[in-house]
Parts: C-alpha cells; structure tokens; sequence
C-alpha cells in the first residue's frame, strides 16, 4: 500500500513561479488550477479598486490582489483573489514573501473551473484558521456570499455590500464589483 503524500509550506515554497497555474495545499492536498480568465480578472480589478480606494481614503491597511501566498498553516497555503490586512496587523505580511496568517478579509471570485473548490475547501480552510471576512463573488448570479467565523450559512447579498473594518462602515454596491 502506497502512502498519501502530504504537501507543507516547505514544498509550497520549492515550486517554481508559474503565472499560468495556481498552487495551493489544502489539508496537505496539492491542488493546481489555470490561470484566470479574463472576465474573472475584469472582477477582481473591480473589488480591488473598491477596497482600495476606502482602504487608502481612511488609512485602514492594505488592499492586493493575487496571486499572493497566504500561509495559513503548514498544510495550508492559498493565493486568494484579494486579500485586506489592516494596518494593526501588517506583522502578518513579509514584503519579499507572502502573507504569514489570516488576512482580515479574503475575497474569492467564482470561474466555471473553481465553484466548488472555492465554496467548499477553501472556505472551510479560511473559517478554520481565523480569517475574519470571506467574500465569495458570484458574477453569474450577481451575489456576493459573506461568511464569518461561527456561521453555518452566509449573508448572500445582492444589491450592497456593507464592508465594516476599523470603527467605519462602508456600502458598496454589487454592481460595482460586478461591472464590465
């Protein structure tokens, strides 16, 4: 009987830079995905902008987006569509590397390719290992899913999405992020 190989954060960081594929481990599971699509790409710029935008206005941290490495533990590494640090917290973020923890928010945008993927394993991994906020866009269906730590099902918002970081409230319309 052939033993499970289990992938770590030290075989993580010995394959090569590839921007046409995505590497992750999940529960020490490789996982290689393609490069986005371009409508894809098209919503992540869209969040991004928002996010940023406010990030910048109200001096809250920072906004990037992927491919970025998030360590989230040893079997645990995922290049997220956008992540936010707040500014308390950029300890986390190694400028010649990745991220080293939980972001305050991570946002992931649904292609044909990764639906389930990112609803199921990389969700749970998120919620397991303390990130805050997850989004999931969906811009087929035109919603936004927010989960938080502790909840059995997300808040699906369809009109505005309310982005609360630092004492501040923001509201940004899902046509916004959705927009072409």
């Amino acid at each position: 009987m052939r033993a499970q190989v289990r992938y770590t954060y030290q075989d993580y960081l010995t394959i090569p830079e590839d921007t046409s594929r995505r590497h992750e481990i999940v529960d020490g599971e490789l996982f290689v995905t393609a490069a986005p699509r371009f409508r894809h790409q098209r919503v992540v710029r869209n969040v991004l902008r928002a996010l940023d935008t406010l990030a910048v206005a109200h001096d809250l941290g920072e906004v990037v987006s992927g491919p970025v490495t998030v360590h989230l533990h040893d079997e645990g590494v995922v290049e997220p569509d956008v992540i936010f640090v707040q500014a308390d917290r950029m300890g986390i973020v190694d400028p010649d590397g990745g991220v080293h923890g939980p972001p305050d928010l991570v946002v992931e945008v649904l292609s044909p390719t990764n639906r389930d993927y990112d609803r199921t394993l990389k969700r749970k991994l998120y919620m397991a290992h303390g990130v805050a906020e997850l989004w999931i866009v969906d811009a087929d269906e035109g919603t936004v899913e927010v989960w938080r730590p502790g909840a059995r099902e997300p808040e699906e918002v369809r009109d505005v999405l309310a982005w609360r970081v630092g004492g501040h409230r923001f509201e940004i319309p899902i046509e916004e992020l959705l927009r072409s």
